[in-house]
């Protein structure tokens, strides 16, 4: 808040403007070719010196004193380029017949859009200081209102406890892809990374969020788990992707907070349409030019396919789908999730231009057995350490093996460390060994994974 500064910042605009639609009102009379660009301009610089003297009448007004900087300069541009070159006696004689128009259309458009932009910014800005001045403790009591899945949060106790993050330098060029797009400006707000199950899409999704809260920015995530309550569906999505968003922006939080305290039940059992549009949708369009809360907010949505409701799963993918200016919201969402039906006919639907897909299948064989026995070898090393095994176990020929009948599955890769250290009893080198003995290639990825549950079975008698 600038206070009285800012304040006395706001009468120079409001002087600006009128002098602005004053001087417009002069080629109006003077120039016919170019009416209708002066009458826009004059209606716009209008419109703001409205909303200005109105906003001047609120010293204490949470003013963004870079934007009236940034406002300042472009009026007292326009108002130079609009002022006669003589404003001499000579002025008279000549008459407004020789005023000369002095933007070309495309100018007036730049310059009409701008003054549209601090139009909005200003009207927010008068709208929130009109809204009651709601304490940081009211605010949170309303945001309680908002019914919240702590459990799906990638950071979360129960997260932890079901993925973790990539090993460094592995799935190096996915997650280069991920990242790249979560900085990139481009109209594809919404990233999709499919792949079969036990591909590593979860741990991946946890990799990114970790990397984007790491470097403060704002990140929801919610990841999804069949027959997990309320992570098996989408009914607590958007509240608690809202509820974590609010940290990051006051705007933001004053927004859905204004929306709760209209529609008091709206972050617990209104439907899911209200709730993408009221706690989402609409509260970013509201901080669209708004040059204090201009960021981009990100959601993560890991394994989706684990909705158990189908019809949720469509709805919100056809929400997404038809949001048209979903792009211009200054949101990214990453999605990940195995190729089903239902979810393939949702992304069909989304525009290509809003999405671009990742499937994890089309990564190249030799990469990802790279990073699968990079993953091995550091898991197999605590065992090394644990069971006081010899300093070159496992040997590196093990260590291939096992990673080619991995099938590019990382949950093979997972399912045979635990089966190999996970008893007292056993000793993790034979244990080692016959998986790799036992297990023979097949073509289908799944089936070698068959082979090794059934070996687990097996000996699960055995200690």
């Amino acid at each position: 808040m600038e206070g009285l500064a800012g304040a006395a910042s706001i009468i120079t605009l409001v002087q600006i403007t009128e002098e602005i639609g004053k001087l417009c009102g002069n080629y109006v009379q003077g120039v016919r070719h170019a009416k209708r660009d002066i009458e826009r301009l004059q209606s716009k610089a209008s419109a703001l010196h409205g909303v200005l003297t109105r906003l001047n009448d609120k010293p204490q007004a949470n003013i963004d004193s870079k934007a009236v900087q940034n406002c300042c300069e472009d009026l007292k541009s326009i108002k130079e380029r609009l002022e006669p070159r003589k404003k001499h006696a000579a002025m008279p004689r000549i008459g407004l017949g020789a005023l000369k128009w002095p933007f070309k259309s495309k100018e007036i458009e730049d310059r009409v859009q701008a003054l549209e932009t601090y139009l909005v910014l200003f009207n927010t800005t008068l709208q929130l200081d009109v809204l009651d001045k709601v304490s940081d403790a009211e605010q949170d009591r309303l945001l309680e209102k908002l019914a919240y899945a702590g459990d799906a949060l990638f950071n979360s106790y129960e997260n932890e406890q079901r993925h973790r993050m990539c090993l460094e330098n592995t799935r190096v060029e996915v997650l280069q892809q991920a990242m790249g797009w979560t900085a990139d400006d481009s109209s594809r707000c919404i990233f999709w990374l499919k792949g079969l199950a036990g591909t590593g899409k979860s741990t991946i999704a946890n990799t990114v969020a970790f990397r984007l809260k790491a470097g403060t920015r704002p990140v929801a995530t919610f990841f999804f788990k069949r027959g997990h309550g309320d992570l098996a569906h989408i009914r607590k999505l958007i509240p608690t992707v809202a509820r974590q968003l609010s940290a990051y922006s006051p705007l933001y939080r004053q927004a859905i907070v204004t929306a709760i305290k209209k529609e008091p039940d709206l972050g617990c059992s209104a439907n899911f349409r209200d709730q993408y549009e009221k706690l989402l949708v609409e509260p970013l369009r509201g901080l669209l030019h708004s040059t204090q809360d201009h960021i981009h907010f990100y959601i993560i949505m890991d394994a989706l396919d684990e909705c158990e409701e189908e019809r949720d799963l469509r709805m919100l993918l056809n929400l997404m789908a038809t949001t048209d200016d979903l792009p211009q919201l200054g949101l990214k969402i990453l999605v990940t999730s195995r190729p089903e039906l239902s979810i393939r006919h949702g992304f069909e639907g989304i525009p290509s231009i809003f999405h671009r897909n990742l499937a994890l299948q089309d990564v190249p064989r030799s990469v990802v057995d790279k990073d699968i026995k990079t993953y091995l070898s550091h898991e197999l090393k605590d065992v090394q350490r644990e069971f006081r095994l010899a300093a070159d176990w496992p040997v590196d020929q093990d260590l291939d093996t096992l990673a080619s009948k991995a099938g590019g599955l990382f949950i093979f890769a997972a399912t045979a460390c635990r089966y190999v250290g996970e008893s007292p009893q056993a000793r993790p080198d034979r244990r080692l060994k016959q998986i790799c003995n036992a297990v023979t290639p097949n073509k289908l990825m799944t089936e070698e994974l068959d082979q090794m549950y059934t070996i687990i079975l097996q000996n699960s008698t055995k200690g």
